[in-house]
């Protein structure tokens, strides 16, 4: 449809700039959605639903936001009504102050949520679908993202609502679900195309290390590194870095190889270039181990009479 892209100023140049709050990243828990089914680009909500529904996935939310956010204004994105409500009760049962919204909820009673998250009266806003865009609370620090998703838009609506500026804020992001692993981080740069959609980035990289990395002891996020940025602890290499890892070195070997064997046969080539007569090459036959270097010899002869 279009035939120029203006691409405006980036995520990056907007946390320098003090137009959006600088962020810390977390993912405390993993939720495996390897194999889930994809419709329209992005995973089937009824799959979600039943995955996200675990009660071992509540506690471990639950455990996570108090080790990292407890008492900041938070939203919690929810991937259906029903865990939306879930996660509500979760937090009311620990003693926060917790609300649920969602597309049924009546227009007045959302409005009274609303002005209620906006005045302080609620901790924790558990929504579905509803403050994704178009809706800004400055004083809101910390996301808690509990709906996986590959949709890059969706991702970034939902992370960076938490990263409305205000002056000293250092917004927190609570990645209970991998987004992370599926999409850029808020800040990474992206190359925009008419041709084609967004590239996917590949989780790991020509070293065999994966581009963005969790420290298993302070649960932050950060790009590749052997030890963490933030607590200094090392980071022990993923199965699947260690499959690939061996893979890399086996292509490696392979490919040095290949490299010695061309190697081997440029030489054969200049060396059977240099003989010039039969009994040379009848030699060269014998030296190289042929079963018959006669035959050989006298095909090379005919060869170069042509």
């Amino acid at each position: 449809i279009y035939d120029e892209l203006v691409c405006g100023v980036s995520v990056r140049w907007l946390i320098d700039n003090q137009c959006l709050a600088p962020y810390e990243y977390y993912a405390p828990t993993a939720v495996e959605t390897e194999g889930m089914r994809v419709q329209a680009g992005d995973y089937v909500i009824k799959d979600l639903e039943q995955l996200m529904c675990d009660r071992a996935i509540y506690s471990d939310v639950l455990k996570s936001w108090e080790r990292i956010a407890k008492g900041q204004k938070t939203i919690a994105y929810c991937v259906s009504v029903k865990h939306a409500e879930e996660t509500m009760k979760i937090f009311r049962n620990a003693g926060y102050t917790a609300s649920e919204i969602d597309g049924s909820t009546p227009p007045k009673v959302r409005a009274r949520i609303m002005n209620d998250f906006r005045d302080g009266k609620i901790t924790v806003l558990c929504n579905v679908g509803i403050i994704s865009e178009g809706v800004s609370i400055d004083d809101v620090s910390c996301c808690l993202l509990l709906r996986p998703t590959e949709s890059h838009a969706l991702y970034w609506q939902q992370a960076m609502r938490c990263m409305r500026y205000q002056p000293g804020k250092v917004a927190t992001i609570i990645d209970c679900v991998g987004n992370y692993s599926r999409n850029p981080l808020p800040d990474a740069e992206v190359e925009w195309s008419l041709s084609r959609s967004a590239r996917k980035k590949p989780k790991i990289n020509a070293e065999g290390d994966f581009f963005v990395r969790t420290c298993p002891k302070c649960s932050k996020v950060f790009k590749t590194a052997p030890v963490c940025p933030y607590c200094g602890e090392e980071y022990p290499l993923h199965p699947r870095e260690i499959k690939a890892h061996e893979s890399i070195e086996l292509a490696r070997i392979s490919a040095e190889e290949a490299q010695k064997a061309e190697q081997e046969r440029k030489r054969a080539r200049m060396s059977q270039g240099q003989a010039k007569t039969f009994p040379e090459l009848l030699e060269m036959g014998k030296a190289r181990g042929y079963r018959n270097p006669a035959k050989w010899a006298y095909m090379v002869m005919k060869g170069r009479k042509r």
